[in-house]
């Protein structure tokens, strides 16, 4: 993993602000190049996207922060061995529990 990915990646799992090149967050956001490629709802749950850029930091920076794994095959973004959309959001954890619930 590129130093610039763990530092972001660091941030991002405590909730903390960054900036580090192309890439920051504000510890609930990714963004790459100004484009949103991992983010965090208030239920925990993070979702990533490749915000229409199947390229190879693109990809380096998700896979580093969320560990899903994406890849390129014959110029296509492949996820589990199946095509993807770089445009959609996908998840990468489940639901833990209600955040307005003790």
């Amino acid at each position: 993993m590129r130093k610039v990915t763990q530092r972001i990646k660091d941030a991002f799992e405590q909730g903390k602000s960054l900036k580090v090149g192309n890439t920051e967050t504000d510890g609930q956001t990714v963004w790459l190049h100004g484009n949103a490629i991992v983010k965090r709802d208030g239920w925990g749950v993070i979702e990533w996207s490749l915000a229409g850029w199947n390229t190879p930091t693109t990809r380096e920076r998700i896979n580093g922060i969320t560990g899903v794994g994406v890849q390129q095959v014959n110029f296509e973004a492949v996820l589990n061995g199946e095509v993807i959309d770089s445009f959609d959001w996908y998840f990468c954890n489940q639901v833990k529990s209600d955040p307005l619930v003790a």
